[in-house]
């Protein structure tokens, strides 16, 4: 097999000659991360997450035959991190972890079997995969692990399987649900002019549209610091790098009234700005909806707001 070569570089996009490459795979190039999104025979169209400045057409290139996807771990709430799940600033690697299974119990999927103080008031629950169930044959005992470290060996009908506190998930491939319910309680947004005339129903979604400077931007700060959502996930996509600027601080000062802990606290921030690669914003909406899914299995009531969707719909 005749090894991947690059063959022209156009700003963000390349065209790579190889065989085997796969729509939507990660692909890195001398360690930027760029994701394939055109195939012809044996030439593959990859769009790269980084400015490829100094790239060189002699550049390493290595498949990873999977696709785009989110490290799910403790130590995310709090964060602020870039479309892709980089993080902005540095997170915490050790956790103190309760180990609520035991040895010789049966863990079907989506179980939790260790739990992690992220915060004060939220607390991570880590969950066996989709689709796996059997034996525990190993559990660790309480104490400090990293998210990588094994804590867990199940014994599954197709073999033993070691289990962190993280796991991977697609960013593109929605969570799996049991049922949808009926869209019934409403979210409290803390904005009286919005709950009265234009009510919000918790598991449903809507949109503030408007031209350049009505407050869509505000509203959605206001709805973000008071509604009475467990987790707060915002995502910044293409916005200006001060408007992220002000919701870092201002969240890091304001008091959660449910808890009276800092709001950063059951926050997360996804910071794509309108200076970040323009390949990343469009992965940037997925995932902060990964992260959601994520949460809300754990059984926490999210709120996602994407400011904006014009915007990743250009990117």
């Amino acid at each position: 097999m005749i090894a991947p070569k690059i063959l022209s570089i156009n700003g963000p996009v390349l065209k790579i000659q190889g065989e085997n490459f796969a729509m939507a795979e990660m692909v890195n190039i001398n360690g930027l991360p760029g994701e394939v999104i055109a195939l012809k025979p044996n030439i593959a169209t990859i769009q790269l997450y980084e400015d490829t400045a100094g790239l060189r057409q002699d550049a390493y290139v290595k498949k990873t035959s999977q696709p785009m996807s989110l490290t799910l771990r403790p130590g995310i709430i709090g964060g602020i991190f870039d479309g892709i799940m980089r993080p902005l600033r540095a997170c915490k690697e050790n956790f103190s972890t309760k180990i609520l299974a035991k040895e010789g119990q049966i863990l079907n999927e989506g179980e939790i079997f260790a739990e992690v103080a992220e915060t004060k008031i939220i607390t991570y629950k880590a969950m066996l995969p989709t689709a796996i169930s059997g034996m525990v044959s190993y559990a660790a005992p309480d104490g400090k692990y990293q998210s990588d470290e094994k804590i867990l060996t199940l014994q599954t009908p197709k073999g033993s399987l070691n289990l962190t506190l993280s796991q991977i998930w697609p960013i593109r491939v929605p969570r799996p649900v049991k049922q949808k319910l009926t869209d019934c309680i409403p979210l409290t947004t803390g904005i009286r002019i919005v709950d009265s005339l234009f009510p919000i129903i918790k598991g449903g979604t809507c949109a503030i549209p408007g031209g350049f400077g009505t407050g869509k931007t505000s509203t959605q700060h206001q709805i973000a610091k008071y509604c009475d959502a467990d987790i707060i996930i915002y995502i910044g996509c293409g916005e200006r790098g001060n408007e992220m600027t002000d919701v870092l601080e201002s969240f890091a000062c304001l008091t959660d009234p449910k808890s009276s802990c800092p709001l950063l606290e059951r926050t997360v921030l996804i910071a794509n700005t309108s200076d970040m690669p323009v390949a990343a914003r469009e992965a940037s909406i997925y995932t902060g909806i990964t992260l959601a899914e994520c949460y809300r299995d754990m059984g926490y009531d999210v709120a996602v707001m994407a400011d904006s969707t014009s915007r990743w719909a250009e990117a």
